[in-house]
């Protein structure tokens, strides 16, 4: 495929297939951890599910979560959640449509795959694909050319698939979709909040709240930690080298919107990042020396698990190990450290004393939850006699300029919830806030005919959407999944 992508110059794009998002999860890293023996981990159908793609997938989820929380998720969570698992459950559904799409006879060229290819801005020099740039990535991402282009094939066939497998609506299908959108509806209601409602901390009543969430509550593990480290600040390296170096990795300096920045704004990094790879050398043998006993440690530190003064990837080393195990140098922002584990300290559920003040404000928060679906209930009951507010007409397409004491975004939550309740009166958790209800009065409206239209693709891309659930579901039956130990 990259032969054919050199012979035609308007292709000449590599990028990340999974940045074109769409079924496949993507990227790298459980590997001997995993336990199988061989690439083939399994069979869907005719499909086999590969090892590599496993890793792929594993490793790009896993570095999803720990953006979204902020470096602080670890192997010790993902094994927790099931990650792994939940990679296996979307790799054996893509392996299904994989196998429907044999057997329709859909497959996707080389041709087709390089085009798709071709329609990300990366990996390019002067405008043409630079297959050095690409066969580094891969390298340094520990991927294979097979892997990362036979993934992104899979992807356009699933892709190409349900665009056949497209389902429209029927006419009576729209017309009742339609129905929920002209029917207008005037409410008699209160928004109760906790301001309504009393609520003291007893602390009798806080432990026993307490009680069956302690084991939530515990220490974090500490380590106490031999440390050698390896400066790189004042490792010579020639503009040359630093050069190389950017024009080997220049697809890890971009900007937001992922294009590669030019060497001049981006050289103080590279320099750095450049000694630190200098370096490395120098860091190995000052670690033989430690392991050898020929050089003690630069200091000794106590620190609780994920400590920011070690980085990310040293602390997922040092959870893996055990005490007395000595590391190998890792980079900590720009310099290596060479680690001895000294001391584990595992941990332990906290006192109620010590967790006293975390767990008063969610004790707190679930009582008047409870005590305002109490007053909401109570209100219900005599929301005939009692003097509440009364709306204009809402419908769904007017939530946005609706006055109900709530904000906009509570107000389409809950005028979504009402049109989609079949009660005449009720109660509607909306956040912290509960809304009381009865419809009073009901009519009918016109919609104009680009409502209309829109209002149909809608029905269309619910129609698709439980096509596709559905189907999964018979297809489950039909190629069964069979992993290997």
């Amino acid at each position: 495929m990259i032969s054919w992508m050199q012979n035609n110059n308007k292709f000449t794009v590599i990028v990340m297939w999974i940045a074109a998002g769409s079924f496949i999860l993507s990227t790298a890293v459980i590997g001997a951890s995993s336990g199988f023996r061989s690439n083939t981990i399994g069979k869907v159908g005719t499909v086999e599910l590969k090892k590599d793609q496993l890793q792929m997938e594993y490793s790009q989820l896993f570095n999803q979560y720990n953006k979204m929380m902020q470096g602080k998720f670890d192997e010790k969570q993902a094994k927790q959640m099931g990650l792994q698992n939940h990679v296996l459950q979307n790799m054996a559904t893509q392996a299904k449509i994989l196998n429907l799409a044999k057997e329709f006879g859909i497959v996707v060229t080389e041709k087709e795959t390089a085009e798709q290819l071709a329609s990300y801005p990366a990996f390019q020099t002067n405008g043409q694909f630079d297959r050095k740039i690409y066969d580094t990535y891969l390298q340094n991402n520990g991927l294979s050319h097979e892997t990362f282009e036979n993934s992104l094939r899979d992807q356009l066939i699933v892709q190409k698939t349900f665009k056949l497998l497209n389902v429209k609506g029927l006419e009576k299908e729209y017309d009742a979709f339609k129905i929920a959108f002209e029917v207008a509806d005037k409410l008699k209601y209160t928004v109760l909040t906790k301001d309504d409602v009393n609520v003291t901390v007893d602390e009798t009543k806080l432990k026993e709240f307490w009680e069956p969430r302690k084991e939530n509550y515990k220490t974090p593990t500490q380590y106490t930690l031999d440390i050698q480290w390896t400066q790189t600040k004042d490792t010579k390296v020639t503009d040359a080298e630093v050069k190389k170096y950017y024009d080997d990795n220049r697809f890890n300096y971009t900007d937001k919107d992922g294009k590669i920045l030019p060497f001049e704004e981006v050289e103080k990094w590279v320099k750095e990042a450049t000694q630190i790879a200098n370096s490395k050398k120098d860091a190995l043998k000052r670690y033989v020396k430690l392991k050898k006993g020929e050089l003690n440690a630069d200091e000794t530190l106590t620190l609780n698990e994920n400590d920011p003064k070690l980085s990310e990837e040293l602390w997922k080393a040092i959870t893996l190990k055990k005490q007395n195990d000595l590391l190998k140098p890792k980079v900590v922002e720009n310099r290596y450290a060479s680690v001895k584990i000294v001391n584990i300290v595992k941990p332990k559920v906290k006192t109620f004393d010590d967790v006293k003040a975390t767990i008063t404000p969610l004790y707190q928060d679930e009582a008047e939850k409870n005590a305002l679906s109490l007053l909401a209930e109570e209100k219900l009951t005599q929301v005939d006699t009692l003097d509440m507010n009364v709306s204009t007409y809402l419908t769904l397409n007017n939530a946005e300029t609706q006055k109900l004491g709530i904000n906009k975004q509570e107000t389409a939550n809950f005028i979504s919830a009402l049109f989609t309740s079949e009660q005449e009166k009720g109660i509607i958790p909306i956040g912290s806030k509960v809304i009381v209800y009865k419809i009073i009065e009901q009519k009918l409206i016109s919609l104009e005919n680009n409502e209309t239209e829109e209002l149909n693709k809608s029905v269309d891309k619910v129609k698709n959407q439980s096509f596709q659930a559905n189907l999964i579901k018979i297809l489950d039956k039909k190629y069964p999944t069979k992993l290997y130990k």
